[in-house]
């Protein structure tokens, strides 16, 4: 679910949380780290189950129609083509998104008026209205209008949005790329049908369909798991945070040390880890990644201060040999991409 970019910025942000407290207990940090990125699953799991309680708030007004004291033939023969989505079956049908809808206690009652607006105002839409008179429609344009229902009217609606950061407050930073993560796997759900094909020509996979979590499993080109990363990057930072600093002081002349940003320092302090301490990730990752994190995080002139100093400080540690990364068969870079 969480690409490391993102990892990497949740590390920052309880760093620099440690070091201005004054507790500092990394084991209670960790898992404030650790809390903060599993609590995204349960968003994901609000935003899903939403699309399921839109499905039936669109059913309940279908049934309301039919029983009006004198309904229209159109009301009597209703077009159910929405409410009939396989898409919804795929939803309802995942145990997993269903245990965990009861697991966390989602409950859209006192919402539900929230939800039958964002409806009503999908109900209008030319998607909907091409959707709903389309004649042989496939897996495609099913999955098409649900992309669309939660890309325009879910996650741009405002009350929502503010109803749920009002259930977690962390959240708030973290609302867009989960809704990113949702809209890819909407993106690429598979009908039973192609599941089967997949099966049939051997590329039968466990997790097809299956809801992403926040922490990826370990695959060919890692030799430690997201958590274990996210968890390493920070104890690492910490433990080596002395060792670093008279090889920052030997490369910053003309710089006061105690001038520097914090934020910066912090940056470049959690690259050398990852330099020396993740020695499966490219070294010119490990750069991008953290100028990248310098652009998102500190000030406006930190993406050069950070490019050059990391630049000398990867040729000091390469001479001093604590930099030793491992060959891979593939450049293992795919692992930082950004999710779509």
């Amino acid at each position: 679910m969480l690409n490391r970019h993102f990892l990497r910025g949740k590390v920052l942000q309880e760093l620099y949380a440690y070091y201005i407290s004054q507790d500092c207990d990394e084991k209670q940090h960790e898992k404030m780290l650790l809390d903060c990125i599993n609590k995204l699953y349960n968003l994901q799991i609000y935003l899903l189950s939403s699309l399921l309680e839109i499905r039936d708030i669109a059913e309940n007004q279908i049934e309301d129609a039919k029983n009006k004291f004198f309904p229209t033939e159109e009301e009597k023969q209703p077009n159910t083509k929405f409410i009939h989505n396989p898409i919804f079956k795929l939803l309802e049908e995942n145990k997993t998104l269903v245990d965990s809808i009861k697991e966390i206690h989602i409950n859209w009652r006192e919402e539900r008026d929230l939800l039958k607006n964002i409806f009503n105002k999908f109900k209008k839409s030319d998607s909907y209205n091409t959707y709903m008179h389309k004649e042989n429609s496939d897996f495609e344009d099913d999955k098409k209008i649900v992309y669309q229902l939660f890309k325009n009217y879910v996650i741009k609606n405002e009350s929502l949005y503010e109803l749920l950061c009002e259930k977690e407050i962390s959240w708030e930073s973290d609302y867009d790329y989960v809704c990113q993560v949702v809209l890819k796997y909407l993106k690429y759900l598979k009908s039973a049908e192609q599941i089967e094909q997949i099966k049939q020509e051997g590329q039968e996979d466990a997790d097809i369909n299956e809801l992403p979590k926040p922490f990826n499993k370990i695959n060919d080109n890692q030799i430690e798991t997201d958590e274990q990363f996210t968890k390493n990057l920070f104890y690492n930072t910490i433990s080596h945070s002395d060792e670093y600093e008279p090889l920052i002081k030997n490369r910053i002349e003309h710089w006061d040390r105690d001038r520097l940003a914090f934020l910066d320092v912090l940056i470049i302090k959690m690259a050398m880890s990852e330099f020396i301490y993740s020695p499966i990730i490219p070294i010119r990752v490990t750069l991008n990644e953290y100028i990248e994190l310098s652009k998102e995080f500190s000030t406006e002139k930190s993406k050069l201060f950070v490019n050059g100093l990391l630049d000398k400080l990867v040729v000091d540690l390469r001479v001093s040999g604590k930099i030793q990364k491992i060959e891979t068969s593939e450049d293992n870079s795919n692992q930082d991409n950004i999710t779509e």
